[in-house]
């Protein structure tokens, strides 16, 4: 299967209505360049200082809007992330993927929470103003099967070997990440997760200065192979690929790493925590 993949890097700020028509303008661009899925950075639709307040229930008018988007320019969008309502405490960092129909595929809910001490800078507490989701999420679309992850999720390999393990041909990673740990890992983390896992990697990266840190950007299409196709700087852009199904079945065939893990000798704790949506 071939198909044209775009991700989106934004420098997303605490205007929503800004944040929608820049969204907007990005996905009629890739639709027009014949892209058939879009991947947006983690709060795409807004990043400021209160998250909570701007909590939104999923379905609703949110996810509405990116479904509208789907539907009048027929292409498959990963949202990013959003704020999700949780009546049971702080909001989700929730992704939510849509079909070119507008349909709802997946909702996912980011596991690990950026709870960090870097030396020389402010400390960040994610868990201070979100809540952990507890499945792993897995979709079946026109595309074939994609794994969702969000951020800080990356550092966790156990997430997309089980992915992988289930089937994901890609996994999609919107992403926020500090200029600092950019700079020192995350090219190496995301080239890596292709890499061991023989699959499609899709991060989607914020940009720019933000109320507590500068993003770093660099947001990357890269191939189970772990050849970078394409890579953005520290603006805001557009990236395209060709995505080559096949290209997975090459690279397995010559290191079959996924057949050849060690189930008899250790096994991945929570392989049957998992969601699976179908088109």
């Amino acid at each position: 299967m071939r198909y044209k993949m775009a991700v989106a890097q934004m420098d997303t700020g605490s205007d929503t209505r800004v944040n929608r028509e820049k969204i907007r303008q990005y996905i009629r661009e890739a639709a027009g360049r014949g892209a058939d899925f879009i991947v947006f950075p983690e709060h795409a639709d807004y990043l400021g200082r209160d998250h909570a307040s701007h909590a939104v229930p999923v379905p609703g008018e949110t996810t509405r809007f990116f479904a509208s988007c789907a539907e009048k320019y027929g292409i498959q969008i990963h949202c990013g992330t959003i704020t999700e309502q949780n009546p049971g405490g702080n909001p989700f960092n929730t992704s939510v993927l849509f079909s070119s129909r507008g349909e709802i595929l997946g909702c996912y809910r980011k596991l690990h929470l950026f709870d960090v001490a870097l030396e020389g800078a402010p400390g960040y507490r994610e868990s201070d103003e979100a809540s952990p989701g507890d499945e792993i999420v897995l979709c079946d679309t026109e595309f074939g099967r994609i794994g969702m992850a969000v951020c800080y999720d990356l550092r966790f390999p156990e997430l997309f070997r089980i992915l992988a393990k289930q089937g994901a041909e890609l996994i999609v990673l919107p992403a926020n990440f500090t200029e600092e740990t950019g700079r020192a890992h995350w090219e190496t983390l995301v080239r890596a997760r292709a890499i061991e896992n023989t699959c499609f990697v899709a991060a989607a990266g914020q940009c720019g200065k933000k109320d507590s840190f500068a993003s770093y950007g660099h947001s990357m299409i890269v191939d189970p192979w772990g050849n970078v196709l394409a890579e953005a700087g520290s603006q805001e852009e557009i990236l395209y690929a060709d995505i080559d199904t096949d290209r997975i079945w090459q690279v397995r065939e010559q290191i079959p790493s996924l057949s050849n893990v060690r189930e008899d000798v250790y096994r991945l704790e929570g392989e049957s925590q998992m969601s699976m949506s179908e088109l």
